[in-house]
C-alpha cells in the first residue's frame, strides 16, 4: 500500500492543486462576563455560566450576514469544483476555513475566476459595514447609554482587523523517504514514514469518498424518492426540479475526477457513461420531469423504470470497491 499511496500522490501532484479559502468577520455579539456573574450571584444560581447575557451590538444579526455570504460562496462554486484533502477547519489563527482542498487542475482556472469575483463581492460588503460603522457606534453608544463603557464595543481600527478573506494555492505533496533528514534514528524515520503514509491514505479516502460516495448516495436517495412517490399524498417521496439538475452535472464531474484524480478507472468511467443515456433518457419525457408526478399508470410505470435505471447507473461503483482498485493498481495508472 505505500508504493500505491506514493504513485497516486505523484499522479495527484501533476493533475491536481490544494487550495485553501480562509476567512473571517466579526460576530457582532458582545457577552458581557462581569454582567453574567451579577445575574448569577442575585439569582442564587450555582453556575454563571448558566447566564449568558449577549447583546447585538449593531442591533442586527452581521455574523449572520457575512456568514450567509461565505455559505454562498462555498455552496454557488467552491464545494463544487474541490473535494476536502483535510478536514482542518480553522487556520493557525484559529480563524473560519474550509480546510485544505484538492481541486483538479482542469478546474483551477475557472475556481480562480469565481474566487476573484467572490472578493469583490466580499470587499464591496466589508466596505460598506466600515464606512457606515462609525454611525453605528454612535447608535450603539446612545442606545446603551451607561452600559456603553461596560460592554467594550471595539473602535473603527479594530473592527477592521476582523475581517479577512485568503485564497491559497499550494501543490500536492509527493512522499519520498529520503525527504526525511538525515541524522534521525532509524527508529524515528521509520514513524515519521509511517505517519506520511497513514496521512495520504487518510487523505485518499475523503476523496474518493467525496468524489464518489455523494453521488451514490444522491442518485440513491433521488431513486428511493421515485419508487415512493405517491400522487395522492404528494409528501411521501417528494423531490424538487433541483434534485434533478444535479444528476444532469455527474456525468461530467465523474469525467473531471476520474481523469485528473482517480486514475481513468473503468468502474467510475461505466458509471459515467450510464448517467449520461439516464439524463438523455430524463430529458426526452413529453412534459418534461412534472409528468412523473402524474397519477396515472404511465407515469408510475416511468418512475420505477427510471428509478430502477438509477440504480443501476450507480452500481458499477461503490467507495470500497474503487479504493480496492486503487491499491491493487487497477486501472490506475
Amino acid at each position: 500500500m505505500k508504493n500505491d499511496n506514493k504513485k497516486l500522490s505523484a499522479t495527484l501532484h501533476r493533475t491536481a492543486t490544494l487550495v485553501r479559502l480562509t476567512a473571517k468577520h466579526p460576530s457582532g455579539i458582545k457577552v458581557n462576563k462581569a454582567l453574567r456573574s451579577k445575574v448569577a450571584e442575585e439569582h442564587g444560581l450555582a453556575d454563571e455560566k448558566l447566564v449568558n447575557p449577549q447583546l447585538h451590538v449593531f442591533g442586527e444579526d452581521i455574523n449572520k450576514y457575512f456568514r450567509s455570504i461565505l455559505n454562498g460562496i462555498r455552496n454557488d462554486f467552491y464545494y463544487r469544483l474541490t473535494v476536502p484533502w483535510s478536514d482542518n477547519s480553522r487556520d493557525s489563527e484559529g480563524n473560519s476555513a474550509s480546510g485544505w482542498r484538492l481541486c483538479p487542475n482542469t478546474n483551477l482556472e475557472q475556481l480562480q475566476h469565481e474566487i476573484d469575483k467572490a472578493k469583490q463581492v466580499w470587499d464591496k460588503e466589508v466596505n460598506a459595514f466600515l464606512e457606515s460603522y462609525p454611525k453605528k457606534y454612535e447608535t450603539a453608544k446612545r442606545n446603551l447609554g451607561e452600559l456603553f463603557d461596560a460592554w467594550n464595543i471595539p473602535q473603527l481600527e479594530d473592527i477592521e482587523k476582523k475581517f479577512k478573506f485568503e485564497f491559497e494555492i499550494t501543490g500536492v505533496p509527493t512522499w519520498n523517504s529520503n525527504d526525511i533528514r538525515l541524522g534521525v534514528s532509524e527508529k524515528l524515520a521509520k514513524k515519521i514514514e509511517q505517519q506520511a503514509i497513514s496521512r495520504a491514505e487518510n487523505n485518499i479516502k475523503e476523496v474518493v469518498d467525496q468524489c464518489i460516495g455523494n453521488i451514490i448516495e444522491s442518485v440513491n436517495d433521488l431513486a428511493d424518492k421515485l419508487a415512493n412517490y405517491d400522487p395522492k399524498e404528494k409528501q411521501k417521496g417528494f423531490w424538487n426540479k433541483s434534485s434533478f439538475d444535479k444528476l444532469e452535472t455527474y456525468p461530467e464531474q465523474l469525467e473531471v475526477w476520474n481523469r485528473d484524480i482517480l486514475g481513468n478507472s473503468e468502474l467510475v468511467d461505466d458509471s459515467r457513461q450510464k448517467l449520461v443515456k439516464l439524463n438523455a433518457r430524463i430529458s426526452g419525457l413529453n412534459n418534461g420531469i412534472d409528468s412523473l408526478k402524474d397519477d396515472d399508470d404511465i407515469a408510475e410505470k416511468q418512475r420505477k423504470d427510471i428509478s430502477k435505471e438509477m440504480r443501476e447507473s450507480v452500481e458499477p461503483i461503490s467507495v470500497d470497491d474503487l479504493l480496492g482498485q486503487i491499491y491493487s493498481g487497477g486501472k490506475n495508472d
